[in-house]
C-alpha cells in the first residue's frame, strides 16, 4: 500500500499515509509513538543490546485495512537470527 498507493484488500486509492501509530503504557498514559524492538542479547539480565524504531501506519480510507511499517528498519538490523 505504501509503495503502490493502492489498498491490497479492496483496491481503493483512498490511502491515508504515514499515520502515527500510538500506544498506551501500563498506566494508561498515552505514549507518543508505537515502537518495536529487537535484542542482540535477549538472555542477558541487563544490557540486552536493545534496538528500537517507531512505527507508521498506512490506512485504507475505504475499507479500513491497515499496514504497519518500521520508520527506521535498519536500526533493528545486526542481530543473527536463531532458526531452530
Amino acid at each position: 500500500m505504501k509503495s503502490t498507493g493502492k489498498c491490497p484488500k479492496c483496491g481503493s486509492v483512498e490511502i491515508i499515509g504515514d499515520a502515527k501509530a500510538m500506544d498506551r503504557d501500563a498506566r494508561g498514559w498515552h505514549n507518543e509513538r508505537f515502537t518495536v524492538a529487537s535484542f542482540g542479547n535477549p538472555s542477558a539480565f541487563i544490557f540486552k543490546d536493545k534496538r528500537t524504531t517507531t512505527i507508521s501506519a498506512w490506512v485504507c480510507g475505504q475499507c479500513g485495512y491497515v499496514e504497519l511499517y518500521a520508520d527506521s528498519p535498519s536500526s533493528l538490523k545486526g542481530f543473527p537470527v536463531d532458526v531452530d
